[in-house]
């Protein structure tokens, strides 16, 4: 099981909760329970669509390799998705360089 499973399925059943917690608590849950991570957040939005609108992305990437994330597309829909997790990228050279 990698990292970002194990904070996923936290941070979702933290998510159930009530909203009285600001970011940096969940964050500290993760820390207590001893998992090293860089947290990132972003926008992504596409200049060359006018009605695209803009999502916003939270990321917490773990020593493994492996990924939590969670998107916000306030255009569409309010809140944010349930944390989902991903495996660290797996380097196939063979596939790389196969033309």
């Amino acid at each position: 099981m990698f990292d970002a499973e194990i904070a996923a399925t936290l941070l979702n059943r933290w998510d159930r909760k009530p909203a009285t917690a600001d970011r940096e608590t969940y964050l500290n849950l993760l820390r207590e329970g001893n998992l090293d991570f860089t947290h990132q957040l972003g926008a992504v939005s596409n200049p060359d669509v006018t009605d695209a609108g803009q999502f916003n992305i939270e990321s917490l990437v773990f020593v493994d390799g492996s990924r939590a994330l969670r998107i916000k597309a306030p255009d569409i829909a309010p809140g944010w998705t349930r944390w989902a997790a991903l495996e660290p990228p797996v380097d196939v050279p063979e596939v790389a360089h196969a033309k």
